[in-house]
């Protein structure tokens, strides 16, 4: 029941490119209730990224890559993968259909390396993608890797993420009886320390749910999450810590699961049918664009 992700191009370790991937896969397996203990970041480079994978390997159920599966001499992801689960690479038929039909639809021809993409691990289960010609995959383990599992996805968010939501997350849902919920508290006018220490006991002794708290810019986010079996009610484990948070801190909660402070000003104003003006010198229409940016707004 643990992951781990592993996000494989150089471009991420020199900066070149910020790694908004791991980010959404982090989030999309709180949701499922699977646990993460660890990220890594590894270079186009096939010794350290089989180093990599192996020491995942050892310390997780799920490892999840992105990256490295395009058509090029340095995309050596699912090569270097099958290598370490010992499988073979066989070409599937169904991803050379979709990467044809991919070209296709945007009026090129494929290159014969666009085939190398169609190559995949022997027994994998494999992900379509809709926005670009890599597919994704999941493999599972042999051998001294025996009951684990590497899903391969594509490195650009706008064909990962989509992946992700739409196949990745069901396949790894697919009989799991637990899943996390979490409500996220919002504060303002109180630091992050004066209100660690009014809830450090709630905050040291809560396990299931636990209470995290996040500074953010002029306010604070309490994380409170709870882990939900099958049959179990997330309202019944969270409701008593949540009560006990306002009844602590309750004078500077402005909501539970607004996002901000614009979008629960937004929320009032619209639940008393009030209207909002603004008068801006030196903040340029900065509020007024805070206020407007809130989905119904207008």
């Amino acid at each position: 029941k643990t992951a781990e992700i592993l996000c494989v191009g150089t471009e991420l370790l020199m900066g070149n490119t910020v790694n908004t991937n791991a980010a959404a896969i982090a989030r999309g397996l709180a949701e499922i209730g699977l646990n993460l203990y660890h990220q890594t970041v590894v270079g186009d480079n096939p010794e350290r990224l089989r180093e990599a994978l192996e020491l995942a390997l050892s310390r997780a159920d799920v490892v999840i890559t992105t990256g490295g599966l395009g058509p090029t001499y340095d995309d050596l992801t699912k090569e270097t993968i099958a290598q370490v689960l010992g499988r073979r690479l066989v070409p599937h038929e169904e991803s050379q259909r979709w990467v044809a039909e991919y070209f296709r639809r945007i009026g090129r021809t494929p290159c014969p390396n666009n085939q190398k993409q169609a190559m995949m691990p022997e027994e994998a289960v494999v992900f379509q993608n809709h926005n670009g010609t890599a597919p994704g995959c999941a493999v599972a383990g042999a051998g001294r890797w025996a009951g684990k599992r590497v899903v391969m996805l594509p490195g650009p968010p706008r064909e990962c993420e989509p992946m992700l939501r739409e196949q990745v997350l069901p396949y790894l849902q697919a009989g799991s009886d637990t899943r996390l919920v979490s409500r996220c508290l919002y504060f303002y006018g109180i630091g992050e320390s004066d209100l660690a220490h009014r809830l450090d006991r709630l905050m040291r002794e809560s396990t299931n749910p636990t209470v995290a708290p996040y500074c953010k810019p002029g306010e604070v986010m309490l994380r409170v999450t709870a882990q939900v079996a099958e049959g179990q009610s997330a309202n019944a484990i969270l409701d008593p810590v949540v009560e006990e948070i306002r009844r602590e801190a309750g004078e500077w909660l402005y909501g539970i699961n607004v996002g901000n402070l614009q979008t629960a000003l937004v929320h009032l104003l619209l639940a008393k049918e009030l209207t909002i003006a603004t008068a801006e010198s030196c903040t340029g229409g900065l509020v007024a664009q805070r206020i407007t940016s809130v989905p119904g707004a207008s």
